[in-house]
């Protein structure tokens, strides 16, 4: 009777992964309705059904209840792109764009026709014209004859309702001649043509790309956009990031265009719009909350703009959106390092805090573990805030005991970290203990420091460091603001730097020719650590930092031999 249920599930299972497969071809159009969905899961089919009735609200709710479900990968790009259409339909604009944002997030490297003119139409319904225009100019793309009409006429139709600043505006961020000729004949007669593409060719020629755009504007005209919560929850968080940003660049007032985000996606995707329309922003730094970033970083890519990213998630990269923050994948990658390097590490285990902090960080050091061929021998799940921890004593005895663990990485924050690592250290003293940044916090662990000696963690700026580039940075910033920074301000300078010199070394400069020179300036010694660009990408060398006694101390590559300093008099900043 066993193998015959077995049998049975092997067989639902196999022709679940079928359907899935039919379906994955259509993935988020419209004719997968004609596929036998009975054999779906029971909310994906009920979201189906109430959204051919036209029961919106109830077609959302079932769609997100499978999503979050992760059952049948294959049907969660559809019931993404269908929660949006319902939102649409709702007229829930802002929600309809965020649906397409968490679709795109979670699948960075495919692109749908459908996508983006679902995204144009929300636009333009919220009056966004110039970035409509830009999605159904992406949408083209891949479209059919009919499809293609369609949005050309779409296209006209804005067009035909823009004021002339608009227009320009809009003609300076298109990339197809094509569109240019549709703005421009909308814009001459008031009419709407559905410009084909062999007329858009003929007439190409005689309309020139913008200036600004194509041909490069002088360095002096050059802005650069600003995304920060500079009100709100996060105002604090945002403020300190601006305050470094303005000691980067000379003449900060008239160089910058700033924009407030409030720390909410929706705001920070129209503030971008806006900035990518103004062709004197020729990159853009921010935004900076981790919730922020994946409705801001795909759109600045798209649009081929360079643009700095001060979120800690490493939501994406490309060859214009660069991470220039302390990332959870760094965090591992410096550890990791240092534990193998210097120590001859080889097993690990991971005590984590149940929370999004403590996850992230923990899946980043599985990953780099095994990159280096390493291994953990165990990892245990806690309770956020927990102040006992037996069952963590004992289990990290047992790893120790039939695995050989050599140590033990802890990602949570200090008031939760000192007390697990003291009782740790108690129990089996010889276990090398590994922090993160949440560590670093010497109100909580200074009175634990001589516990605690010996113990490695990271951070991305440490005020007792001996760098110069660090200690050029204290002192000008304490001059301009009389105060100590904290590792946003730290971070935020570095990247303005980085854009300030990248302007400096260009007689013109374009949005594409900056994202050039910047990937060619290889290293840079920040006050945050060092930015190693590439065509790969952006590389940060964070602090390592060591309990050493009553001090800590920076050790690691980086670290000066006289580089040694008593706990920082100040509490780090968390990230937003």
């Amino acid at each position: 009777m066993q193998a015959v249920r077995e049998r049975k599930r092997l067989h639902r299972q196999a022709g679940l992964r079928a359907l899935a497969a039919v379906i994955s071809l259509a993935l988020i159009a419209g004719c997968s309705s004609k596929l036998p969905l009975h054999r779906a899961p029971l909310p994906f089919r009920q979201a189906e059904d109430s959204f051919k009735l036209g029961h919106y609200d109830r077609a959302v709710h079932g769609y997100r209840i499978f999503i979050d479900s992760n059952e049948v990968p294959e049907l969660v790009p559809r019931a993404y792109f269908k929660m949006a259409r319902a939102e649409y339909r709702l007229g829930n604009y802002d929600k309809c764009i965020a649906a397409l944002d968490e679709l795109e997030a979670r699948y960075p490297d495919d692109e749908w026709r459908q996508v983006y003119e679902l995204r144009g139409d929300a636009e333009n319904a919220r009056g966004n014209t110039v970035s409509a225009v830009l999605f159904w100019e992406r949408a083209l793309e891949d479209a059919d004859r009919s499809r293609g009409a369609l949005l050309r006429r779409r296209i006209s139709e804005a067009a035909a309702q823009m004021d002339r600043d608009t227009a320009t505006r809009a003609r300076a961020v298109v990339t197809r001649d094509e569109t240019r000729v549709l703005i421009d004949a909308a814009r001459g007669s008031g009419a709407a043509p559905a410009a084909t593409p062999r007329v858009a060719q003929a007439q190409s020629a005689a309309t020139p790309p913008a200036a600004g755009a194509a041909r490069g504007m002088s360095v002096s005209a050059a802005k650069i956009g600003v995304l920060l919560p500079l009100s709100g929850k996060y105002e604090a968080y945002g403020q300190s990031s601006l305050s470094g940003i303005k000691l980067a660049i000379e003449e900060s007032e008239s160089r910058l265009v700033v924009r407030d985000t409030e720390g909410e996606a929706h705001i920070a995707r129209a503030a971008l719009d806006e900035l990518l329309a103004d062709e004197s922003v020729v990159a853009i730094l921010g935004p900076l909350r981790s919730q922020v970033a994946p409705a801001v970083s795909p759109r600045a890519e798209r649009a081929g703009v360079p643009l700095f990213s001060l979120a800690q998630n490493n939501t994406m990269s490309g060859r214009f959106v660069m991470q220039t923050a302390m990332t959870y994948a760094m965090q591992a990658r410096q550890l990791v390092d240092f534990a193998t390097r210097s120590a001859g590490i080889r097993k690990f285990g991971v005590l984590y805090p149940r929370d999004p902090y403590g996850s992230a960080l923990a899946e980043a050091f599985h990953d780099e573990v095994a990159r280096r061929a390493g291994r953990v021998v165990g990892s245990l799940a806690y309770e956020p805030g927990a102040t006992e921890f037996s069952v963590e004593v004992l289990t990290l005895q047992r790893w120790v005991d039939s695995d050989g663990l050599q140590a033990v990485f802890i990602p949570d924050f200090a008031a939760t970290a000192g007390v697990l690592s003291q009782s740790l250290r108690a129990a089996r003293p010889g276990v090398f203990l590994l922090g993160s940044n949440g560590w670093h916090d010497p109100g909580q662990l200074g009175a634990l420091a001589d516990s605690l000696n010996g113990a490695v963690f990271v951070d991305g700026f440490f005020v007792g460091s001996q760098r110069p580039a660090t200690q050029r940075f204290l002192n000008a910033f304490r001059t301009v603001n009389g105060n100590m920074p904290g590792v946003l301000a730290a971070q935020a300078y570095d990247a303005a730097s980085v854009l300030d010199r990248a302007l400096s070394t260009q007689q013109t400069v374009s949005r594409m020719g900056l994202a050039d020179a910047i990937r060619s300036m290889g290293r840079y010694d920040g006050a945050a650590g060092a930015l190693v660009f590439s065509d790969g990408g952006v590389d940060r060398e964070l602090f390592v930092l060591k309990f050493d006694g009553s001090r800590i101390r920076e050790v690691g590559a980086a670290a000066s031999a006289t580089s040694a300093a008593s706990y920082a008099p100040i509490r780090p900043e968390a990230s937003p």
